[in-house]
């Protein structure tokens, strides 16, 4: 029996939409979240939203002085340390791995002036560290988990969890940044959304040039 043309648009139509917009797997979206979770997509825009952020706190960008704590991801701390570096009196990086940070630190000192101080990330050393911090400083913390900095004290600090707490877009070029138990409404420009970013393999492949 020949079909009607209709019935094998129809037919097709439903075929195309199984195809195209069928849920996915529980586990795979599960998967996906946990991914997006674990990473940072606004680490290269630290610059402009560190800038907002004190600006809003009347802090100057002299008398700024952030500390990085280094999680899972290094590379990320370098990446936001780098961006951050020029123009400061002052950037502490507190980290298991303190030989990953000697290339940056004397590229740092030789380019900027800047002293980079490296500490072992100790509980004692962190309790010690922001106990006696001035007002200007910031912790930008890397870890992914409480662990290391569930019992530390920031007092009156501003904190910015990197991981833990999840960045947002705000609509617009906002960016809804966590601070501390806080969130603040911070607004970047056009420019610096379309900063390239240099990942792992690009950075291997002009080394080796």
């Amino acid at each position: 029996m020949r079909q009607n043309p209709k019935q094998i648009i129809s037919c097709l139509k439903q075929y195309f939409k199984h195809l195209f917009f069928q849920k996915k797997p529980r586990a795979e979206v599960l998967a996906d979240a946990d991914e997006e979770e674990e990473s940072n997509s606004y680490i290269p825009l630290i610059r402009e939203i560190m800038e907002f952020i004190l600006n809003k706190r009347s802090i100057s960008y002299r008398d700024f002085a952030p500390v990085l704590l280094d999680g899972g991801d290094a590379e990320a701390v370098l990446l936001a340390a780098n961006l951050l570096g020029p123009d400061l009196n002052r950037l502490t990086i507190l980290t298991d791995r303190p030989a990953y940070f000697t290339s940056y630190t004397d590229t740092m000192y030789e380019e900027h002036g800047l002293i980079v101080e490296v500490f072992p990330k100790t509980l004692q050393k962190m309790t010690e560290f922001f106990a006696g911090a001035s007002s200007g400083t910031v912790i930008l913390d890397f870890e992914k988990t409480r662990e290391r900095t569930g019992t530390v004290k920031f007092g009156k600090l501003i904190y910015l969890p990197i991981y833990k707490k999840r960045w947002e877009s705000a609509g617009n070029l906002d960016i809804a940044v966590p601070i501390g138990y806080n969130t603040m409404i911070v607004r970047v420009s056009e420019t610096v959304k379309t900063q390239p970013y240099l990942d792992k393999f690009e950075k291997a492949f002009y080394e080796n040039e």
